[in-house]
Parts: C-alpha cells; sequence; structure tokens
C-alpha cells in the first residue's frame, strides 16, 4: 500500500511540475469529457461470484505538449455495477437497481503522439501510460455481504488509446489492464474499456 501511494505521489509530483513548465511553452487544450465503460472483473467472495459489468464516467483531460509529443494527465470519476450473487449458477436474472455500485476516482498520466499533427479539423492520437485508482465508496445492497473493505483502496494499472477531433468535439476509445489486485483479500484484476466523448478549447 505505501509502494503504491508513494507511486502515486511521484507521478502526481511530475505531472504537474511538466504541466506548469510546458504551459509557459506551449498551448494547452482542455478536454472535459463524458463516457460509458464496461469492466471485466473476475474473483470469488467468500461465497459470492463476482463480475463487474458497466458504467459510466466523467472528468477532463489536459494536452500539453509540442506539435507530435504531449503529455496528458487527467481526472475522471467512473460510477460501475458490480454483479454480485450467492450463486453463479442458478441465480443469473439479477435486476440492474439490485447491482453493487462502486465509486472511484482515477487519475490517467498518459504520453500521447499526435498522428496528423495541431491544428487540424480532423486530428489523430495515440496515447499510453499508467492509470492509479482509488475507491470512493460502494453501494451496499441488502443481503449482499460486500463492502468497500473488500476492495483495494489503491490500485494501478496501464493504458492504451486511440482518440480523434473533429473541430471542438473529441471521441476516444481507451483500454485499461489491471496491473494489481482489485480485491483485499483476494485474487482478481480489473479491466476497463472506456468509450468517451467531450469537447476541447
Amino acid at each position: 500500500m505505501r509502494t503504491l501511494q508513494a507511486i502515486v505521489a511521484v507521478l502526481t509530483l511530475v505531472t504537474f511540475s511538466t504541466y506548469n513548465a510546458q504551459a509557459q511553452k506551449n498551448k494547452t487544450v482542455i478536454n472535459p469529457k463524458v463516457g460509458v465503460n464496461l469492466s471485466a472483473v473476475d474473483g470469488k467472495l467468500n461465497d459470492l461470484q463476482a463480475a463487474a459489468k458497466v458504467g459510466w464516467n466523467a472528468g477532463v483531460d489536459f494536452r500539453v505538449g509540442g506539435k507530435k509529443l504531449f503529455l496528458s494527465p487527467g481526472l475522471h470519476f467512473n460510477n460501475y455495477t458490480a454483479r454480485l450473487v450467492n450463486d453463479i449458477d442458478t441465480d443469473t436474472q439479477v435486476k440492474f437497481k439490485e447491482e453493487t455500485t462502486i465509486q472511484a476516482l482515477k487519475a490517467p498520466v498518459n504520453i500521447g503522439f499526435d498522428i496528423t499533427g495541431k491544428q487540424q479539423l480532423l486530428n489523430l492520437y495515440l496515447k499510453g501510460g499508467v492509470t492509479p485508482t482509488m475507491i470512493l465508496a460502494v453501494s451496499e445492497k441488502a443481503g449482499i455481504p460486500f463492502s468497500k473493505d473488500d476492495l483495494k483502496t489503491f490500485t494501478w494499472g496501464a493504458n492504451v488509446g486511440l482518440g480523434m477531433d473533429v473541430s471542438i468535439l473529441t471521441v476516444d476509445l481507451n483500454y485499461e489492464i489491471g496491473m494489481s489486485d482489485y480485491f483485499a483479500n483476494t485474487t482478481g484484476r480489473n479491466n476497463v474499456l472506456t468509450l468517451s466523448a467531450g469537447i476541447r478549447f
């Protein structure tokens, strides 16, 4: 836990130091966005079978850099459901409103490569980096013995993405690969596919 917290602290310090330095030389792009995500997590929690499903996210990314390479830190709130059932073989019809809801804060730090160059009507870019995640809360459901204590507070992942700018509009597809266990007392990593849309200015 202390090692992960140290990594997050160093990444945050490097990100904002670089951001402040580069912002003096280059135009900074601010990119608020919202999207949907699909999570794939498998784990056995006591007598529960867990499999995360769908959710939504909202946040902001920044782009700071030259014509081709740029630094892209961000901050995003993620909300997604997790299907938790006592017997996955017989109890598969779980209503959406009965599923556990998990809220998390993600702080991705990416390096991007602008394929087409800036100041174009249509821009394509690639990005990749790391994503520290902090679990904020778990909406507990009656009859399901699952709470925030069953998840690790801090996790991290490696991510890759492809984005497109059309005038001031943006669309990007990002895939995060879990690099640490998601649960506090059992193995299981969370992989997240995210599709987001937003504006840039």
